[in-house]
């Protein structure tokens, strides 16, 4: 029988702030953005509007020891686990020690990049070879092993926007049948030269820097960083060292989309209609006992054109929460920061609105002005990627 996977541990370090507390504050304010243009070896053609993370100081989490070499990306994944999960890894005995599986579509793509600029300026013979050791995907990952000794499972899931979602999949796999008593999972992304050159040659950066979500003019997206990181684990390991529940994983589906269209969205939505259904059965839930939606949304017309009709017609008239308002489209770290912002809200019995109203793709009942004392048993966070990868998760409030 599979068993139940609860989150007991949450922190994420977002532009909305470090840990759960900020992130709630922060969900309540207008959002907060910055600029970007010039990077180490790079520059972009003009600057462009962010959701940059501004007072991040890993030294004052982590310590200075260690830090010289390594890249933004580690350092964040590092830093969110010191301050939500760090206990975990000091218990006796090792083997009780969690697992880890991260998940993201980059990763150390600005390693990557800048190793091979610095070879080409330069010149191969004067590049830091220990720099080298950052151009891998699995980097962050693997420098958290060793500074928490994690000797079981640990992974690195690479599925684009849809990466942080599918490592939470991949961890409650785990947990469901036994083979992990606990999983550190979550999704990371850092901005990057390279990350926003992709995204303004695909034509579905902002021009004007400003995201709408459903909005009938969608005009793009915002380009935001971020990691968040849960405590997953059974219900027997849970109750065995007293640790209290946040929310329980009670459903989730990952499937693919081959279908193409637009923007590289199906525009009929098969995929995202199906990954919505499915966590709902997988939770053992009608569609109707949903009490909010933390939506996909990220400002890309096709994109938020396709999960309007599909919310339209599967739970019409439920609350939608668009969170990528405040953070921006972090890439794979956006489902796992959604979900983060859905256990703020969810455990505050609110709902957070993206802090102005407009014209929407279509009729859905998206939150604009943050509600309070709306208390939910079930929330359904999405993730559908241009790619065709669609996930959804069900969090029932415990």
């Amino acid at each position: 029988m599979d068993k139940k996977v609860l989150i007991t541990h949450a922190c994420s370090i977002s532009c909305l702030g470090a840990g759960p507390d900020a992130t709630a504050s922060s969900l309540s304010a207008p959002p907060k953005t910055s600029t970007v243009k010039d990077f180490e070896f790079h520059s972009l053609p003009r600057e462009r509007r962010c959701f940059g993370i501004s007072d991040f100081d890993p030294e004052a989490i982590l310590g200075k020891k260690g830090l010289r070499t390594k890249d933004r990306a580690t350092k964040l994944l590092l830093s969110s686990i010191e301050l939500g999960c760090k206990g975990l890894f000091e218990q006796p005995p090792e083997a009780r020690r969690p697992a880890l599986c991260i998940g993201t579509a980059f990763g150390s793509v600005s390693s990557i990049g800048d190793f091979l600029s610095d070879a080409i300026v330069n010149g191969p013979h004067n590049v830091n070879p220990q720099a080298f050791a950052n151009t891998v995907i699995n980097s962050p990952a693997s420098n958290a092993n060793i500074r928490y000794g994690i000797k079981t499972l640990s992974s690195t899931i690479s599925t684009t926007f849809n990466a942080g979602l599918d490592a939470l999949a991949y961890a409650a796999m785990f947990l469901r049948r036994g083979y992990e008593q606990t999983v550190v999972a979550g999704g990371l992304e850092e901005i990057s030269y390279y990350a926003c050159a992709g995204l303004e040659r695909a034509g579905v950066l902002s021009s004007s820097g400003t995201l709408l979500p459903f909005g009938k003019d969608g005009g793009g997206t915002v380009v935001g960083e971020g990691c968040a990181v849960f405590c997953c684990e059974t219900e027997e390991s849970a109750r065995s060292r007293g640790a209290a529940p946040i929310a329980e994983i009670a459903g989730i589906a990952s499937c693919f989309d081959p279908a193409r269209g637009p923007a590289g969205f199906n525009p009929a939505g098969e995929g995202a209609r199906h990954a919505m259904k499915q966590a709902c059965a997988d939770a053992g839930i009608p569609l109707s006992e949903i009490g909010f939606v933390a939506a996909s949304a990220s400002g890309v017309a096709a994109a938020d054109a396709m999960e309007a009709n599909a919310l339209a017609e599967l739970l019409p008239n439920v609350p939608v929460v668009a969170y990528k308002a405040k953070t921006g489209e972090c890439i794979g770290a956006s489902p796992c920061l959604s979900l983060s912002c859905a256990l703020a809200d969810m455990k505050r019995n609110r709902l957070s609105g993206t802090g102005a109203a407009y014209p929407l793709c279509r009729d859905i009942n998206l939150v604009t002005d943050t509600r309070q004392g709306f208390r939910v048993g079930y929330v359904l966070v999405n993730s559908f990627s241009c790619d065709g990868f669609c996930g959804s998760i069900v969090l029932r409030n415990v």
